[in-house]
């Protein structure tokens, strides 16, 4: 069992999450690719086309088939990144990986997950309006209930209560860690900026690319968070997280 440290270490975390999508590209890129990339790249195109309709009807319609769009894609997000936990903790727990297996799993649970989500965004989002800084602190305190409820199997109200109880005293590192990640979306947004003014078709290849790598960092990096959070805070070691899908 590892010795508990009571800190998060960002290295290990960035060196899991990067670790998992290199051992296993089909699954991680791959599923985000069919999952993420494909609908997104469909919807800003659709977005695109329906901007440039005149008449009332085709605006009305425009937006709502978007509004069913971005519904289809909100649950197509959180199915991925819950497979894809499941997926990591697997890996990190030295099981062989199966795709089916980790969908199903996922799949299982997409009614609370949806619950979820939706009490996340809401909290998040409230707190958004209230100077932003409460909005933050939300986001680092639940930041790994997704992982909670796969792993350990609790409800919604369970689940956010586990997280704020693992990010505390670690939401300041967690934040550095979330800033890198920015930094680094930020330098690539810059390339596909430039790649966009040279051709439209490029910005369109950049941009499904983006979503993609995008979709497959998610799963993997709140998962790999958890799985340091745990091995930081109770010594746990990853073999253990993933007994609960054995």
């Amino acid at each position: 069992m590892a010795e508990p440290t009571g800190k998060i270490d960002i290295s290990r975390v960035l060196n899991n999450t990067f670790g998992v999508i290199i051992r296993h590209p089909m699954i991680y890129l791959g599923l985000s690719f069919l999952i993420i990339g494909i609908p997104n790249a469909l919807l800003q195109t659709a977005q695109g086309s329906f901007t440039s309709s005149q008449s009332g009807f085709a605006v009305a319609s425009s937006y709502s088939s978007q509004g069913i769009g971005f519904i289809a894609l909100m649950l197509l997000s959180i199915l991925l990144q819950a497979t894809l936990i499941v997926a990591t903790l697997n890996d990190l727990g030295g099981k062989p990986l199966s795709l089916a297996d980790c969908f199903s799993k996922a799949l299982k649970k997409l009614l609370p997950l949806i619950g979820l989500g939706i009490l996340i965004a809401l909290g998040v989002g409230l707190g958004m309006m209230l100077l932003i800084v409460p909005g933050v602190i939300l986001y680092l305190m639940w930041i790994v209930a997704t992982p909670v409820m796969m792993a350990e199997d609790r409800g919604i109200i369970d689940s956010l209560k586990r997280s704020a109880e693992l990010t505390s005293g670690s939401k300041g590192m967690i934040f550095v860690l979330l800033l890198i990640f920015f930094v680094l979306a930020m330098v690539f947004g810059l390339f596909v900026a430039f790649v966009g003014s040279l051709s439209t078709m490029l910005l369109a290849i950049i941009t499904l690319v983006s979503n993609t790598i995008t979709g497959a960092l998610q799963g993997a990096g709140v998962a790999s968070i958890y799985v340091d959070l745990r091995t930081a805070k109770e010594g746990t070691d990853t073999s253990t997280l993933a007994e609960i899908f054995a």
